[in-house]
This record gives structure tokens, C-alpha cells and sequence, in this order.
């Protein structure tokens, strides 16, 4: 017996609905805090500065990825996008792993460096504002099978 696709449509709709590529963005109160640099810093281009983030590790997993950003504007959740990424970012200065209960580093993601270079920013106005961002990622939720959450901070740098 052959099936008609319309008796089939509210299968595929909700294996679909139930696919991990569908799961919603879920934007979480939860991140962790920039402790360097400070708000308020003043930076020039192509100059090192210090930088530490202290994770929440909300989900408790044994590693947390973050992505390090430099915007233009105050970021808010609102800006990130289905996967957590700033699409209009002035800068993006990479994707970290942080180890979580003592564990070291693994894979091809590293640690956050201990100081990030600030990119060519001359196009801007000496003493602009601009912004440092992180989003934190948290996978593997419990009980399991939730979608990424993203978590958000940001401070205030001035450029020189």
C-alpha cells in the first residue's frame, strides 16, 4: 500500500520540529564576568592588553566555550544571532575552551589568552567607545538533549 504525502506531512513536521538543527535559540540570564580589562580602558590599536574571563559555568560541564568579540555598540542578546555570533562585529578575536574542575586543555581550542591585540580601530574617532564581548556557551544541560545556551557580558574600552 503507498502512502499519499499529505498523510505523511504531520510526520515530517514534527521529526522536523524534533530535529537538534530546530531547537531555539535559547538566550540564558547566566555569564560569567570579564575581570580584565576594566571598564573604561583605554586601548590603541595593534596594543596588547590584559585579559581574563572568569566562566559561571552554569551548566556545570566540564569545559565551557566562549567567543571573544569587539562591537561597536553596546551589545544586548538581541544582537546575537540563531548561533550566537555577532554578525556586525567590528572584530572577532576567537573561540575558547575553558577547562572547568581543574581539567587542561583539549582539542583544537585553546584557553583565552592572557592578553588580546586590539585590532587597526583608526577609522574611529580618538576616546570612541567601543566593546568587549564574550558569549558563553553552555551545552549538555541536564537532563540532556537541550539546546546551546548563550550567555552574554560585555565591557566598555576607549580607543586611543
Amino acid at each position: 500500500m503507498l502512502f499519499s504525502t499529505s498523510l505523511l506531512a504531520p510526520l515530517f513536521a514534527v521529526l522536523a520540529a524534533a530535529s537538534p538543527l530546530n531547537l531555539p535559540r535559547v538566550i540564558s540570564p547566566n555569564h560569567g564576568t570579564i575581570v580584565e580589562p576594566t571598564s573604561g580602558t583605554v586601548v590603541a590599536s595593534d596594543t596588547a592588553f590584559p585579559f581574563t574571563y572568569q566562566d559561571s559555568n552554569w551548566c556545570e560541564g566540564g569545559y565551557t566555550p566562549i567567543t571573544v568579540w569587539l562591537l561597536d555598540y553596546a551589545p544586548t542578546t538581541d544582537n546575537l544571532n540563531a548561533t550566537g555570533q555577532f554578525l556586525d562585529a567590528t572584530y572577532y578575536f576567537g573561540a575558547y575552551l575553558i577547562g572547568n574542575f581543574g581539567l587542561g586543555p583539549i582539542g583544537p581550542e585553546l584557553p583565552p589568552p592572557a592578553t588580546l591585540t586590539m585590532p587597526d580601530v583608526s577609522e574611529l574617532p580618538v576616546g570612541s567607545d567601543v566593546y568587549l564581548a564574550v558569549v558563553e556557551t553552555a551545552n549538555n544541560c541536564p537532563p540532556g538533549n537541550q539546546p546551546l545556551e548563550y550567555g552574554l557580558t560585555s565591557t566598555l574600552l576607549v580607543t586611543a
